[in-house]
């Protein structure tokens, strides 16, 4: 049987409480979570889901993201955030917005009257969709074609494209809120966490994306900043364990550290040293 404590829900890093305990005071949702459990002891393959490959990118973000959590100057500044009111008339960006919406309205209605209806478009679209080819490259076989010179077309190396193309960050998603339209689409400030967009074709493998990055590193390298994340060597359960038994010292520390992670061989200078750091990336005077 699956134990109980299977399902958890956590307020912050030092308290645990499970589910049930959490709704104690109401029977029906512990019933339903009493058949949940059943369900899943029954048929473990529905619950079951294929492991992500999690590329070290991923691991720097989420990193990043744990640090900034923890860090007490960037928790005060959210609470400015919060507690902040709007220096503009809230009615003007609605009208704004309601006319951008129209704009999107109108172009959807011209697209389903005439594009959809439109026979050259529809067969443009499958043909790209089906030999892999993008719209402005398929413009130029088009000309060739209608000069009766498709066949004999110069197609250079410059002018057949690539499995990856380099582009600048563009505004390409419709705005969910007011906040998000002037940040991505006025301020632009996606373009400056990601400064180069990398457009794989679907049909590129590993060794063709690897490829054009090691041979278009030179023109890729001026955007990024030399700032880097750096991973920690410690996992991050035994960081937090650490940090959390801080008032001790570091002798107080080993003991309970080799208790509850008995394969994290570290010393008191390693302790001192990650208490350290981590007063730095916390914020923490």
């Amino acid at each position: 049987m699956r134990p109980k404590e299977i399902i958890e829900f956590s307020t912050d890093d030092e308290n645990m409480v499970t589910i049930d305990e959490i709704f104690k005071d109401d029977p029906k949702m512990l019933a339903e979570l009493a058949e949940l459990r059943k369900s899943m002891d029954e048929h473990p393959d529905r619950f079951e889901y294929p492991k992500e490959k999690k590329t070290q990118g991923q691991r720097k973000i989420k990193q990043q993201l744990e640090d900034v959590r923890r860090d007490k100057r960037f928790a005060k500044k959210l609470e400015k955030i919060t507690a902040a009111k709007s220096p503009y008339p809230v009615r003007e960006l609605h009208i704004l917005h309601a006319k951008y919406r129209w704009f999107l309205g109108e172009l959807q209605a011209f697209r389903e009257k005439y594009l959809f209806k439109d026979p050259a478009y529809k067969l443009k679209k499958a043909l790209c969709r089906k030999f892999g080819i993008d719209p402005i490259l398929f413009d130029r076989l088009l000309a060739a074609s209608r000069a009766g010179r498709l066949e004999g077309w110069d197609f250079s190396d410059a002018s057949s494209a690539d499995m990856c193309i380099i582009e600048m960050q563009e505004d390409d998603d419709r705005p969910e809120d007011i906040h998000n339209f002037h940040l991505n689409s006025v301020d632009a400030i996606g373009r400056h966490v990601y400064p180069v967009k990398l457009v794989i074709h679907r049909f590129a493998s590993k060794r063709d994306v690897l490829d054009f990055i090691d041979k278009n590193w030179e023109q890729i390298s001026p955007y990024l900043k030399e700032k880097r994340i750096r991973q920690r060597k410690t996992p991050r359960d035994v960081v937090d364990f650490i940090w959390k038994h801080r008032a001790k010292k570091a002798k107080g520390i080993v003991p309970l550290l080799k208790q509850t992670f008995p394969k994290a061989h570290l010393l008191y200078f390693d302790i001192n040293k990650i208490l350290n750091e981590e007063k730095h990336r916390r914020g923490v005077q």
